[in-house]
């Protein structure tokens, strides 16, 4: 292996320790080792290198990524060196150089598992081929270890926005169980039977063409329409602190398709007429800036689709009775949602979304 331009691409970024007590061999193995590691550090004896590892450690929290020591030195030995350097870090890369004559503490270096050996004299080309595998072997693991932690990172991110979310179907189921109770009560003050204006002029044949012609044509839409409006506010109360204008407009324009298909019957004059007041409210008012009252509001919208997809299954289920049972309710809620749009003071002062659905 004597491409260096190949060796560099693992080696320009590593730190090494290397330990020799010959100093001539130290100094000149030094030169040739900073032509491809990005710094270098010596030490001429075990004990100096076991203190050069710890504190390589204590100061930059990383240490060496990789360690090249002569095994027969005084003080400590490097094998005795390596040995307490594994107690500190099992997983430290460690590179042994060996004389012929050294067996017995060749064997006792192969025992605890090192890196890789050199022989001496040291030779260029060896060297460098333990270089690029050992090397490469330091930055496949530093790859796999950052990779976890951005992984770590990111399902550690995913817990906190379940954790939110988890928070805010609480708050939803609970807002809905306050609809059931108002949805309840209002059923049974309402009649059994569709009021008729006499200054409208309808009869009851009229009523029930219309009432099939929307069950037929319309009912369908109306329920799509609804899974949008239901959909665009679930985004929104999933982010309600990046509210876009773009969203907006979607709830708006959402809103006001369901007004023009209500516009087509006579008994759904008020409410199509509120509903399309409302649109054109939402589009053209900026959003609160507080950001309680921002959730209130949208929390409350979404209370108002369940009103609608309860009203639209009744239908569904050929229960004609009920086809203007909520339209006061609906008429109420938009008109709330609207004075906690503009935070009006004198409708909403000490008041709570808990307030709005104490009934």
């Amino acid at each position: 292996m004597s491409n260096t331009k190949l060796i560099l691409e693992y080696t320009q970024n590593l730190n090494l320790l290397y330990v020799e007590d010959d100093l001539t061999l130290l100094h000149t193995t030094k030169e040739l080792l900073s032509m491809y590691f990005q710094n270098v550090d010596i030490a001429t004896n075990g004990k100096e290198g076991l203190e050069k590892f710890i504190d390589g450690q204590k100061d930059s929290g990383d240490g060496y990524d990789l360690i090249i020591t002569d095994i027969n030195m005084p003080h400590c030995d490097g094998i005795d060196m390596s040995i307490d350097i594994r107690k500190i870090n099992p997983n430290q890369a460690i590179v042994i150089t060996t004389a012929h004559n050294e067996i017995s503490y060749l064997q006792r270096a192969i025992e605890i598992g090192v890196d890789g050996f050199i022989s001496k004299p040291i030779n260029n080309e060896q060297l460098l081929n333990v270089f690029y595998k050992v090397s490469q072997a330091i930055s496949d693991h530093k790859f796999v270890l950052e990779h976890v932690d951005m992984l770590e990172e990111l399902n550690f991110q995913l817990e906190q926005k379940n954790k939110e979310l988890a928070k805010k179907n609480t708050e939803l189921e609970k807002s809905f169980r306050m609809l059931d109770t108002m949805v309840h009560k209002e059923q049974i003050a309402q009649t059994s039977t569709i009021e008729i204006s006499p200054s409208k002029g309808l009869d009851n044949q009229y009523i029930h063409e219309q009432i099939d012609h929307l069950i037929n044509d319309d009912l369908y839409e109306l329920i799509e329409l609804n899974s949008e409006i239901d959909l665009t506010i679930i985004n929104i109360l999933n982010s309600t602190d990046q509210i876009t204008i773009d969203s907006i407009e979607i709830l708006s324009s959402l809103f006001a398709r369901y007004s023009s298909v209500l516009a087509y019957y006579n008994f759904f004059d008020e409410l199509s007429a509120s509903m399309s007041k409302f649109a054109k409210f939402i589009q053209e008012n900026p959003l609160p800036k507080n950001m309680q009252t921002l959730e209130n509001i949208f929390m409350l919208l979404e209370s108002f689709s369940y009103v609608l997809s309860k009203w639209q299954t009744d239908l569904s289920h050929n229960e004609i009775d009920k086809i203007n049972s909520l339209d006061a309710s609906m008429i109420s809620d938009m008109q709330t949602i609207t004075n906690m749009w503009i935070e009006n003071e004198d409708t909403l002062a000490d008041t709570s979304l808990d307030d709005i659905f104490d009934f």
